[in-house]
């Protein structure tokens, strides 16, 4: 019995350890949090001034980074989301929500995480996720939402977005298949070659026949 609790640890902490990386239909979803117990620091200076939502969880921080724009027209396809929660309690289950709102379409879940825990105002229960728009993303300036869940019982928790950051709005992106390609373009040279030359002779020959004719008529 020993033996087999031993295991089921070793298999937790591996699972924990491990980043977690989910797919679908149109992205590809890396899950990052932290692998520590938490240290349990004093409380931490707040940097998300507003949020739409929050009850005794809360969002102390969200931070956007994009990466990825292979055609060079401004629109990545590669979205990265680092927040960090709060919660008055001593500990909280949750899962977060992702969406992504164009501006013209209905707003889309690209990502929803596993559960994860919150321990009061502690630094270290981040959650990290790294996303790559495969599909069905036009290029556009997407509206970003995040929103944070009780495990337990389903119930919103706290959301944040673009009308609450400027970060997470006006976020270009578009998917990787649109951005992969890059269009053919005609491209006309002008050769200055011995032929060039000739065929340059020749028109100068023939004006200048032309101008001694106009001469003599005159």
């Amino acid at each position: 019995m020993k033996n087999i609790s031993l295991s089921l640890l070793s298999c937790l902490l591996l699972w924990f350890a491990v980043p977690i990386e989910a797919s679908s239909a149109d992205s590809t979803t890396t899950e990052r949090r932290s692998e520590h117990k938490p240290l349990l620091k004093s409380m931490k200076e707040t940097k998300v001034t507003t949020q739409a939502y929050q009850s005794h969880v809360w969002f102390h921080s969200v931070d956007v980074f994009i990466s990825g724009d292979l055609n060079d027209n401004g629109y990545y396809h590669r979205l990265e989301v680092e927040l960090d929660a709060d919660t008055s309690v001593s500990y909280q289950q949750v899962f977060a929500e992702f969406t992504l709102l164009p501006t013209y379409g209905d707003e889309r879940v690209y990502y929803t995480s596993s559960i994860f825990e919150l321990y009061g105002q502690s630094p270290d229960d981040w959650l990290a996720i790294d996303t790559v728009l495969e599909t069905r993303f036009a290029p556009d300036d997407y509206f970003l939402t995040v929103r944070l869940f009780d495990a337990a019982t389903g119930y919103l928790l706290a959301e944040i977005s673009g009308f609450d950051d400027a970060n997470l709005d006006y976020i270009p992106l578009e998917d990787y298949n649109r951005d992969s390609y890059i269009g053919s373009s005609t491209t006309v040279e002008a050769s200055g070659g011995a032929t060039g030359i000739l065929l340059l002779l020749v028109l100068c020959l023939l004006s200048g026949q032309r101008y001694r004719a106009l001469r003599q008529r005159s």
